[in-house]
């Protein structure tokens, strides 16, 4: 069976915080110059997939990593949503990471487990299976954007995994999230909430190949079980 769906997860671009090793979390930090680059070097990597929805984290560093991309894609609107942003960090945000001191407003793993659930359950899956029912014949897959952070995609995809709604391709390694790396889901044979994907790239970064880009390794929003 064809393929019908393939969801595309883009980390936005590097930001001076990402640099330094600077705990973000929903501080509103802007890419810096190397991101910029990042963003339009992955836009144009893009540039030849046709997205029927693009989705945003609200924060400025995903944001304008999308809007780059969609450049190329002029007629897709960009959805803003605050539930794909970054953990809530608390008294973390703006400490230079990683950090054990003690942060009881932290926005917890099963708490940002649920909300990258809810999220992709009602946004994505719900839409993919609306389309199934209600829209025209599909002799193309449906491409769909998601622009995030790094602990909100690695978390998504780990819950996606536990609960057995995503399976990931035997050649499909998984490790740090690079910024800009881009991961693709793809669907086939959809029917239900329950149904599978397959996670068949995870967070390539081709498009930085062979630039002078210096990419960060470490993620300081990326937290142990906490």
């Amino acid at each position: 069976m064809p393929t019908q769906f393939r969801v595309f997860i883009v980390r936005h671009g590097e930001t001076e915080w990402n640099r330094t090793r600077r705990i973000q979390g929903h501080l509103d930090v802007p890419l810096n110059e190397t991101g910029l680059q990042q963003a339009m070097l992955v836009a144009e990597a893009l540039k030849d997939i046709s997205f029927a929805r693009a989705f945003s984290s609200d924060l400025q560093r995903a944001s304008k990593t999308a809007e780059c991309i969609l450049k190329y894609h002029p007629d897709t609107a960009l959805e803003l949503d605050g539930s794909i942003r970054e953990r809530y960090m608390g008294e973390l945000q703006g400490v230079v990471g990683p950090s054990n001191r003690p942060a009881p407003s932290l926005e917890r793993t099963p708490n940002l487990v649920a909300r990258a659930l809810v999220w992709y359950s009602r946004s994505i899956i719900n839409y993919m299976i609306s389309m199934l029912a209600t829209g025209p014949p599909m002799d193309q897959p449906h491409n769909i954007l998601i622009v995030s952070h790094g602990g909100w995609i690695m978390t998504l995809l780990s819950a996606l995994q536990a609960n057995g709604l995503l399976a990931f391709r035997e050649d499909v390694e998984t490790g740090q999230y690079l910024n800009t790396g881009v991961s693709i889901i793809e669907y086939t044979g959809i029917r239900t909430g329950r149904d599978m994907g397959l996670l068949v790239q995870y967070s390539s970064i081709d498009h930085l190949e062979h630039k002078d880009l210096r990419r960060q390794e470490a993620n300081a929003d990326v937290l142990e079980d906490r």
